[in-house]
């Protein structure tokens, strides 16, 4: 048998705490998951074209200038924030472009990320840290 050996005793003196643990592992995760999925779409600016497998560079502007239009003010880039909610049945982190930093009319919604799907797959362990093995 591997492992340490523990009594009963042990073993719920080990789960007592870990209602609470787990919350803040939660809380952490969200946090890790809300910052690289900002990081991540972001970093579009800086590739020129959607963070996500299989995508192609933007199109060049209709009126034929150099592309880094978006980059100009910086206003968008960085009116990519996250948050937190919570609900009844639900909890998680959104992504979205505030409306206070970046005031456009026909903003595009930010979409599916698969470099995103993958940062939290590679997170989602993390949720179990410190919990016996």
């Amino acid at each position: 048998m591997a492992g340490k050996v523990i009594t009963p005793r042990q073993l719920a003196q080990q789960w007592l705490r870990l209602p609470n643990k787990f919350e803040v592992n939660v809380f952490n995760f969200e946090t890790l998951v809300g910052n690289a999925a900002k990081k991540i779409f972001r970093d579009s600016f800086y590739l020129r074209r959607f963070n996500s497998a299989g995508t192609f560079s933007w199109q060049s502007r209709r009126d034929h200038k150099p592309h880094p239009i978006l980059e100009e003010t910086g206003a968008l880039k960085h009116s990519i924030v996250w948050e937190r909610f919570h609900s009844n049945k639900n909890r998680g982190v959104k992504l979205f472009t505030d409306p206070d930093m970046f005031k456009f009319s026909n903003r595009q919604y930010i979409g599916y990320s698969t470099t995103v799907v993958d940062k939290i797959s590679s997170y989602s362990i993390r949720i179990f840290d410190g919990f016996p093995k």
